[in-house]
């Protein structure tokens, strides 16, 4: 009877054990699923709101090689999202974070064509109104134009393409709002720039 008993503890003993490991396994399993399942949601909501900035940008003013890198993002976005939907959360996270450095690429290319329109905008709208320089306000604006501009090329050599994008649209927003201050319209050749500095679409009417 005493050796009954042993054997039957020692077989509940192992079916405990093996039956907390199983639940020990599955409840990691879970956690880890229920981690990527959040990581993958997060880069989704991050990737498609910077995603709408892109595009601003890029059909403003980007390239032929950006507006394809464009398309590309958003097949990214598209596949990204199906991973998602089928719970394949790692396969979705590298997706996004494919998109991050395709994304990347795209602003330093921009960062580059932005920097070079808002250097020449200034040269030209300070040729322009170079009788109303005397004006301190506007006087100001092309201090802070240039300002801006300086600090983008900055952003554009440390790497921070975005940041140098939106510090040159501050640049051209000042020689634009110069026009106003000087009691002048703002020529058609700068309504694209307008727009893009509202962060919106321009189209041709």
């Amino acid at each position: 009877m005493p050796y009954r008993n042993i054997t039957f503890q020692r077989i509940m003993h192992t079916i405990t054990s093996t039956s907390f490991l199983v639940i020990f396994t599955a409840l990691s399993w879970t956690i880890a699923a229920a981690s990527d399942r959040s990581d993958a949601t997060t880069l989704r909501e991050k990737c498609e709101a910077e995603f709408k900035h892109l595009e601003i940008v890029v059909k403003n003013f980007g390239s032929e090689s950006d507006v394809s890198g464009l398309q590309k993002g958003i097949d990214l976005l598209k596949t990204g999202k199906v991973k998602l939907a089928q719970s394949k959360y790692l396969d979705a996270k590298a997706i996004y974070n494919d998109y991050l450095k395709l994304q990347s690429e795209i602003y330093k290319s921009l960062a580059s064509s932005y920097s070079a329109r808002t250097e020449a905008m200034i040269n030209e709208i300070t040729a322009e109104l170079v009788d109303f320089l005397d004006n301190e306000k506007i006087s100001q604006y092309f201090r802070l134009a240039a300002q801006n501009l300086n600090d983008a090329k900055s952003s554009e050599k440390g790497e921070r393409y975005k940041m140098a994008v939106d510090l040159c649209r501050n640049a051209k927003k000042f020689v634009i709002d110069s026009y106003k201050q000087a009691g002048k319209n703002v020529p058609d050749k700068y309504r694209k720039d307008a727009k893009d500095n509202d962060k919106q679409i321009y189209t041709e009417k």
